[in-house]
């Protein structure tokens, strides 16, 4: 009876990831179990970084809580490094036990970990394919989406005479014939009109049995890597975003 309740959901997962064929859809899967839940989902996590210079001889070990609305619980390896992140909605709270020190700041993207980061952008900044699939994995690629100096990319419709509802921020959705296409590139490219990421690209690892996610994997400039290894999911519990009546006696700095 165990091999057959076993054997049906070995089955029925199949079924599912054959309805999730391609990576917008595992994506959109991915974060409805991680994220878009009632609870919120814990991730226990070993996260690595190296590049051709350095690479870190023990990876650190670290609890990431994710809830709806960008909410977070960051917890970094708490005896050793002793850092927590809260990000409540309203403020992003960095807590240094060891400091007893509390600094307030307003929440941007890059104070996220990657898989906050990924999970929160996934569809607005990055252009998603799948890049390898196996029996057990399959490996999602995230390249950045190219994001323009809004003056420098007006003053390039400007000088192309192209329409000028093309131009940013409020930009219609009509199409450019392909050799304007490459003049606007080409003008873009000549006067700097690219925004610089650090990102180069971001490798999303799903399990394809049950559609739970292995690792990511950031390459950055001058190739940087994070690793993320995922250890284990489990429900949160949304309390722990709050700190009322805990670490009273730290210093507050507000950076606000």
């Amino acid at each position: 009876m165990k091999k057959l309740i076993i054997y049906l959901f070995i089955i029925s997962n199949q079924i599912i990831a054959q309805d999730i064929n391609n990576a917008d859809k595992i994506m959109d899967h991915i974060y409805n179990k991680l994220i878009n839940t009632e609870s919120g989902s814990c991730i226990e996590f070993t996260y690595s970084f190296k590049n051709e210079a350095y690479e870190m001889k023990n990876p650190i070990y670290g609890k990431l809580s994710l809830f709806s609305n960008n909410r977070f619980h960051l917890e970094f390896n708490r005896e050793e490094n002793k850092m927590i992140q809260i990000y409540n909605g309203d403020n992003l709270k960095t807590i240094l036990i060891e400091d007893e020190e509390i600094q307030i700041d307003n929440m941007e993207t890059e104070n996220g970990l990657v898989i906050q980061s990924v999970f929160s952008n996934y569809k607005s900044d990055f252009n998603a394919k799948i890049i390898g699939e196996e029996e057990e994995k399959t490996i999602i690629q995230l390249k950045p989406n190219k994001k323009y100096n809004q003056s420098v990319f007006n003053d390039c419709i400007e000088k192309l005479e192209l329409p000028h509802c093309l131009k940013l921020p409020n930009q219609c959705k009509i199409g450019i014939h392909p050799a304007k296409q490459e003049q606007l590139n080409n003008c873009l490219y000549k006067n700097n009109g690219y925004e610089e990421t650090n990102i180069v690209e971001v490798q999303v690892i799903i399990n394809s049995i049950n559609l739970e996610l292995k690792s990511i994997i950031q390459t950055n400039r001058y190739n940087g890597e994070v690793i993320i290894d995922i250890n284990d999911i489990k429900k949160a519990n949304s309390n722990i975003l709050s700190i009322q009546g805990m670490y009273n006696n730290f210093e507050i700095i507000d950076l606000r």
